[in-house]
C-alpha cells in the first residue's frame, strides 16, 4: 500500500504538517477555554481543569478532551449552549450582507496534493458520512455536523468560520453551479467539483459564504483545490483563517481515510 503523503499550499505558500498541528492545538485550547467560560465542565479524568490547567494541557490530550466534550454535547446540547451567542453571530452576518456585492468577496485558496488515499475514500470522511465523531474530529471548531453533504443531503452544522469570532449555525447543500459575479470560476484543470453556499440555520438567510472544492484524480492519490469566499464587508481575518481551517479539515479527513483502509 502506498504511504500517505500530503502537501499543502495556501495562496501559494507551503504549510507543513507541523505548522498545521500548531494551529490545531491553539484552536483546541481556545475551544476549551470558551466551553469552560460557558459553564461546561472541562475535565481530565476526574480532575476538573482550571483555565491555567487548560494552558498546561498537551496537544493530544487537549484534542481528546475537546472532542469528548463536543461529542457528549450532541447537536441539541451544542445549540443550547451557544443559543445566546448565536443571536449575536447572526446579527453580525446580516450586517455584513448590507449592500452585498459578490465581486467584492474575500477569497482564499487552499491546494492539497495527496498520495495514499483516493477521492472516493476521502469524500465520505470530509463530508461527514462516517459519523458524528469523525465529523467533529476533523476540525476542533466543529460543534454540530448533521447529514452527509457528499451524499446530496442538506447538511446542518455549527462551526466557527476562519477561526475568527463565534460559531454560526448553518445549513447547506452541495451543487454544481457557481452564482454569477463571484471573483472566481471553475478551474478546467480539475475534473470534478462541488460548490456550496451556507444559509443561516434559523431563517435560511443566504450569507454568501461557502466554498468550491475541486478534485483531480491522480495515480495513487489526487489533488484538490478549495476556494473559500465570504462577503467583502466581513473581516478579512475570516477568509485568512478559513484557508487554514480547510487545510486542517481536509488533511485530517485524508489521515482518517488512510487509517480506515488499513
Amino acid at each position: 500500500m502506498t504511504d500517505l503523503n500530503i502537501e499543502v499550499t495556501i495562496d501559494g505558500e507551503t504549510y507543513t504538517d507541523a505548522q498545521l498541528a500548531q494551529y490545531e492545538y491553539q484552536r483546541d485550547l481556545h475551544v476549551l477555554h470558551e466551553l469552560k467560560d460557558l459553564g461546561v465542565k472541562v475535565s481530565d479524568g476526574d480532575h476538573e481543569l482550571s483555565h491555567k490547567d487548560i494552558n498546561w494541557t498537551e496537544p493530544k490530550k487537549a484534542a481528546a478532551i475537546s472532542l469528548g466534550i463536543r461529542q457528549n454535547l450532541g447537536a441539541d446540547g451544542a445549540y443550547d449552549l451557544f443559543k445566546d451567542i448565536e443571536k449575536d453571530t447572526e446579527r453580525r452576518w446580516k450586517e455584513y450582507l448590507v449592500d452585498y456585492k459578490p465581486e467584492d468577496s474575500h477569497v482564499g485558496v487552499t491546494k492539497i496534493h495527496v498520495t495514499g488515499v483516493t477521492i472516493p475514500e476521502t469524500l465520505p470522511v470530509m463530508g461527514g458520512g462516517h459519523g458524528e465523531k469523525q465529523a467533529l474530529s476533523i476540525n476542533p471548531e466543529h460543534y454540530i455536523v448533521q447529514g452527509a453533504i457528499t451524499n446530496g443531503e442538506q447538511q446542518h452544522g455549527m462551526e466557527v468560520f476562519g477561526m475568527f469570532g463565534e460559531p454560526t449555525y448553518i445549513t447547506g447543500q452541495a451543487t454544481d453551479e457557481i452564482p454569477a459575479g463571484l471573483p472566481f470560476k471553475k478551474d478546467p484543470h480539475y475534473v470534478k467539483s462541488m460548490f456550496g453556499e451556507t444559509l443561516l440555520g434559523s431563517d435560511e438567510t443566504n450569507i454568501h459564504l461557502g466554498a468550491m472544492h475541486e478534485f483531480l484524480p491522480e495515480e495513487n492519490g489526487f489533488s484538490m483545490k478549495s476556494t473559500f469566499f465570504c462577503p467583502g464587508k466581513a473581516p478579512q481575518a475570516i477568509a485568512d483563517g478559513h484557508k487554514i481551517h480547510f487545510a486542517l479539515e481536509l488533511t485530517n479527513s485524508m489521515k482518517i481515510a488512510y487509517k480506515l483502509k488499513q
